[in-house]
């Protein structure tokens, strides 16, 4: 369905001589050229979260007002290309979504599983868009297990079946390390040398990345150091075999366009805390579209007026993706990226 959403045919009189020819239109002229790290998009920030329903601390309850749209809305009317899911791991391999539980677990999808099927659901009747990328937050700290003893942490056999299921429910539809790596002997020699697969390659898939930089992405890398056979990439040390996807969370423009220019994709974040919204200051928001990270991730992809006033994070011209302002071809357009007349399969 993805190429036919890419490739479209259109029957129109030709001029001057009395007949008619079927004429070829490419939907995405670049989709050859173009490749996934090249494009800019916008996230939402724990993109299943909902306002607490309980009191807590003003200095807490501050951080915790907001509340987004079901994930599907979330892509349909706010332009959302990626998303962040906050997973804990429950008996029965189970992993609920939740930010932390008892005091600010109210969620719009919960258990992950779920999730992910919303976001296939979606994807499946939109096969024309740029990709999607879900980054996965294990949960299980002593604070989470403390306050639902029910939740274990991360064992070697948790993450074999996180990563499991990350598989199943998407299907064909993942971005596997595996795709991007190729014949390389890792993903960072992949990705600084060769460079990422075409949107061609990609468009309407869905990429998966284990949000984590301690133990939990140890064990998923245990054995494959370049994560040969999983289904999920990990934010990773720049250095490390595993360097596709970097986090660099408060955005320094200048670390970010050199990871950008040597081939990384980079997640970062142009508001925290609903610091910068309250504050209506716009320059971190600035500074993290400037970078060229293509993964730009807020809590205001729409305005909240009774937390933020006016303040909005958008991709320039491109909501939902555009060109990206560090290394994409000089004739990328945003349309190139994502066009809305060419999104559905019905198109």
């Amino acid at each position: 369905m993805a190429l036919l959403a890419a490739v479209l045919l259109a029957v129109g009189a030709c001029g001057g001589g009395g007949g008619g020819k079927a004429k070829r239109v490419v939907a995405y002229p670049l989709d050859r050229k173009l490749r996934l790290n090249e494009v800019q998009v916008l996230a939402s920030h724990n993109s299943y979260h909902l306002v607490p329903s309980i009191s807590l601390p003003a200095d807490l309850g501050a951080t915790l007002e907001y509340s987004h749209a079901p994930l599907d809305e979330q892509l349909e009317t706010q332009g959302v290309r990626g998303f962040e899911l906050d997973v804990a791991n429950a008996p029965g391999d189970v992993f609920p979504v939740v930010h932390t539980p008892v005091v600010d677990a109210n969620t719009n999808c919960t258990p992950l599983e779920q999730c992910l099927e919303t976001v296939k659901g979606w994807s499946r009747a939109h096969p024309g868009h740029v990709p999607v990328f879900i980054l996965v937050e294990p949960k299980d700290g002593l604070l989470e297990r403390a306050l639902d003893p029910s939740l274990g942490e991360f064992d070697a056999a948790a993450v074999d079946e996180l990563d499991a299921q990350v598989r199943r429910v998407l299907g064909k539809l993942l971005i596997t390390p595996d795709d991007v790596r190729g014949r390389s002997k890792t993903l960072r020699e992949a990705v600084t040398t060769r460079g990422w697969p075409s949107l061609r390659a990609m468009r309407g898939k869905v990429m998966v990345i284990l949000n984590d930089g301690g133990g939990t992405r140890d064990l998923l890398l245990s054995g494959r150091r370049a994560l040969e056979g999983r289904a999920m990439f990990v934010t990773a040390e720049k250095r490390a075999p595993s360097a596709a996807v970097i986090k660099v969370d408060d955005p320094d423009e200048r670390e970010i366009r050199r990871l950008v220019r040597e081939g990384f994709i980079v997640r970062t974040r142009s508001d925290a805390d609903l610091v910068e919204a309250r504050a209506q200051d716009t320059r971190r928001r600035d500074t993290a579209l400037r970078s060229g990270a293509q993964i730009v991730s807020t809590d205001f992809m729409i305005p909240v007026p009774a937390v933020g006033g006016p303040y909005v994070v958008q991709i320039p011209d491109g909501t939902p993706g555009r060109c990206n302002p560090v290394n994409a071809p000089t004739r990328c357009r945003p349309r190139d990226v994502e066009n809305p007349r060419h999104l559905s399969s019905s198109s």
